[in-house]
């Protein structure tokens, strides 16, 4: 029984861009697109059928145990200084942002010091804004009885014009922001996300200056420096929204920032030869007159015929966290095709099942196959628990050129 996990859909609201591919195809659907894929192969050139490199739309944060995922996961990687890491996963809220009678609930996450929602009616640059955190905490802040030093920060103010290059009037609020302050609200996209400013700075109770603005508070700490105190933990609390710790969801990776780098384009390597040219790969290891090689350090693929290129591609192949998650090093041959096959197993105690799995390959008798993939598009990292992770419209195209008994080569 093949070894991979289906996992990463689970994020909610419309944030994820899903492609055209989904879950539940008939055996008859996937064979005729099969074979308009095949056709399609020979009237193009190989290289437009090449995958693209594309990064992950989910990540996982172990800082906090929760995931960022789709549009959120842009602004969070935009911003990540100013909201904090995700303190819940998403879910689903009346925020008051439906209109009259907030009928429909909307997505909503919490991170450390704000909270975002998805707002799908809006312009698409638009679709994510913040929650007015800071509002509903100067709100009750004022429920619980209003402090001197609050109720003089409450009072309208102007910059004086002595101090114009310090000092800046919010007309919108009537209220100013100064020194540090304004120096933090100035910074990147600060302002949008933060808001306006509802108070003056004011000293709090620990002895700090503090700010409310409308969807956050800023802290200026005895040291001199100013940041966003963790409003949104808070809040979440408050709001008895769950932030205990997730697993991280199978083939979603940890966060880092070097999965949203593009990988170099392969070139060739100075020596002679076309074992030495990588753009060709590593050349036919079996002598058979068609062969798949895959290699497991560049997580790409090759098939060649006649010792010729015809297509190549990223992969991703077993995660090697165990030796069960392992893809086997060696000599192999397909042994049989389904095109389409539910997946189940058990791996160290962790039950799985994969619907409709596509264009299937075995090629040993431990339940390895290459298989196209619908559920991530993360070719070029290990993901699988074994397989190897086609692109789509590779594993169709591959399905049809390579009968039962093709060689298959997987190199270190």
């Amino acid at each position: 029984m093949c070894r991979d996990v289906f996992g990463g859909l689970h994020m909610g609201g419309g944030l994820r861009d899903r492609g055209a591919w989904t879950r539940v195809v008939s055996r008859l659907g996937i064979a005729t697109v099969s074979v308009f894929l095949a056709v399609f192969a020979l009237l193009v050139p190989y290289s437009a059928l090449a995958q693209s490199w594309s990064a992950p739309r989910t990540v996982y944060v172990p800082s906090t145990g929760h995931t960022a995922d789709g549009l959120f996961l842009d602004v969070w990687r935009a911003e990540r200084a100013l909201l904090g890491d995700p303190v819940t996963e998403e879910f689903r809220s009346r925020t008051g942002f439906s209109g009259s009678g907030d009928i429909d609930a909307n997505v909503v996450q919490y991170f450390e010091h704000m909270a975002l929602v998805y707002l799908p009616d809006e312009a698409s640059g638009d679709q994510v804004q913040p929650l007015a955190l800071g509002r509903q905490a100067l709100d009750e802040a004022r429920s619980d009885g209003t402090t001197r030093a609050l109720a003089r920060a409450l009072d309208r103010a102007v910059c004086a014009p002595a101090s114009a290059g310090n000092c800046a009037n919010v007309v919108a609020s009537g209220h100013t922001i100064r020194g540090g302050f304004l120096t933090f609200w100035r910074t990147g996209e600060a302002a949008s996300w933060l808001g306006s400013p509802l108070t003056e700075a004011f000293a709090a109770p620990d002895r700090t200056r503090i700010q409310y603005f409308e969807n956050g508070i800023l802290r200026l700490s005895a040291g001199g420096t100013v940041g966003p105190l963790p409003l949104g933990r808070i809040a979440a609390r408050r709001a008895q929204v769950k932030t205990d710790p997730v697993e991280q969801p199978p083939d979603v990776p940890v966060y880092d920032e070097t999965l949203f780098i593009p990988p170099p384009e392969a070139t060739p390597v100075e020596e002679d030869g076309p074992a030495t040219d990588w753009s060709f790969g590593p050349g036919p290891q079996q002598g058979a007159w068609k062969e798949v090689v895959v290699s497991l350090s560049a997580q790409s693929m090759w098939a060649y015929e006649e010792g010729e290129l015809v297509m190549s591609s990223l992969v991703s192949t077993g995660t090697a966290e165990m030796p069960e998650t392992s893809t086997p090093v060696g000599y192999h041959s397909v042994l049989a095709k389904f095109d389409a096959q539910t997946m189940e197993g058990t791996i160290s105690g962790e039950y799985y099942r994969v619907e409709d799995v596509p264009f299937v390959m075995y090629f040993d008798n431990l339940g390895n196959a290459i298989h196209g993939t619908y559920w991530h598009s993360n070719f070029g990292a290990p993901m699988s628990h074994g397989c190897v992770n086609l692109p789509m419209d590779i594993a169709a195209w591959m399905y049809e050129w390579a009968p039962v008994g093709t060689a298959i080569t997987v190199v270190g």
